[in-house]
């Protein structure tokens, strides 16, 4: 019991001992708030609200797209018989390259032949009939009427010979380019009714890419427009190509449009079927835009924060709705609610709200960082 009571007793000096101090303090900072009350102390000022801005312009803006499909032959061509037959020649394979002119396709022509040779006796005998009553005409044995049906028997015949000498020539298929053979789905031999798709072939120096673009996009393709085009199977490198077709059409589905991409000349180790890219700029003039990065969103819209004049000759923000179209990059078009030499907040956005007054800030340029320190690639040393 003694010991506790030493403790208390002690505690308690300590404590009476701190009171005057806490007092003291307490007395001077009361009379310093009482000085920063009087007339000519220094009480310490807020800062006002410090932005940066940028000025709502217009001007062409541009973007890049890619666009992915399969290389094909721009010209690629399926032979069909019109003579049903047997086939007696079919000298080509798949990869077989053709020139024009070359015998791709030969079928039995033995009774074309036959048909031929009656359509030319047939043709003989009926020149002969004419010739026969015209000259008995003048002797009044025949009679013009005799002699018209002669005439119109001999432009039949001729007509007839000419029908078979055409099947017959169609009995052979020849290439109408110089090629390279892709199917082959008969052999010699084989009997095809008339209409067989019996092989294909290509033209291996002119490659296209067919493919979709979004149909907000597909105004701005120009025809005619060179483009950049990557080929996965041959690396990194990139050919130039240009647009030679813009299908009128939008698919309602997917909602794009397809363009055609020509590669030509076709670079070595292209082929059909390969997986390609294209890379398209599109450009567009006299958009009134601004960055992406200043606006803000709401469940109303989107909004930024546009720079006030007031009369007073102070500086505030106001909060503007704003209806945005197409963005381009890291650009925005704007359609309403903005015009060109707006001012608006690009940063400072903590704490901002419509109607508080700000202070521009002019924001730092590379030529105001004069303490810059440029290092050689000599100048570095290993440690």
């Amino acid at each position: 019991m003694a010991i506790f009571t030493g403790v208390f007793s002690q505690w308690n000096r300590r404590t009476l001992l701190t009171i005057p101090v806490v007092f003291a303090s307490t007395l001077l900072l009361s009379a310093c708030d009482k000085t920063e009350d009087r007339p000519g102390s220094h009480k310490i000022r807020s800062t006002s609200h410090r932005v940066e801005v940028i000025t709502a312009e217009t001007k062409p803006v541009s973007l890049t797209q890619t666009i992915s499909g399969t290389l094909e032959a721009v010209t690629r061509i399926r032979f069909y018989n019109e003579e049903s037959g047997r086939i007696t020649r079919l000298p080509y394979h798949e990869g077989d390259m053709v020139k024009k002119g070359s015998l791709l396709v030969q079928l039995d022509d033995e009774l074309l032949k036959t048909d031929v040779a009656k359509a030319r006796a047939s043709r003989e005998q009926a020149k002969v009939n004419l010739g026969r009553l015209k000259k008995l005409l003048p002797k009044k044995i025949s009679t013009e009427d005799e002699v018209a049906r002669a005439q119109t028997e001999l432009d039949l015949a001729r007509t007839e010979e000419k029908r078979q000498l055409t099947r017959l020539q169609r009995a052979s298929i020849r290439s109408p380019i110089d090629g390279m053979v892709t199917r082959r789905l008969y052999e010699p031999g084989d009997l095809l009714p008339a209409q067989t798709h019996i092989l294909s072939i290509i033209d291996p120096s002119a490659l296209r890419l067919k493919a979709g673009l979004a149909e907000r996009w597909l105004p701005l393709v120009k025809q005619e427009q060179t483009v950049k085009l990557k080929i996965d199977a041959l690396g990194d490198r990139r050919f130039d190509a240009r647009v030679i077709r813009i299908h009128p059409t939008i698919d309602a589905s997917t909602h794009k449009g397809i363009i055609e991409i020509s590669l030509s000349p076709v670079p070595e180790g292209a082929r059909v079927g390969q997986f390609a890219r294209a890379s398209i700029e599109l450009r567009a003039t006299d958009r009134l835009v601004i960055p992406v990065y200043i606006i803000h969103y709401e469940p109303e819209g989107s909004f930024v924060f546009r720079i006030k004049e007031e009369d007073a000759g102070s500086t505030v923000v106001e909060k503007v709705f704003f209806e945005q179209g197409q963005q381009f990059a890291a650009m925005v078009e704007v359609f309403s609610g903005l015009q060109a030499g707006d001012k608006v907040v690009s940063r400072g956005f903590i704490g901002l709200r419509g109607g508080k007054k700000v202070e521009v800030a002019t924001p730092h340029t590379a030529s105001d960082q004069k303490n810059t320190v440029t290092v050689k690639p000599h100048e570095i040393t290993k440690p």
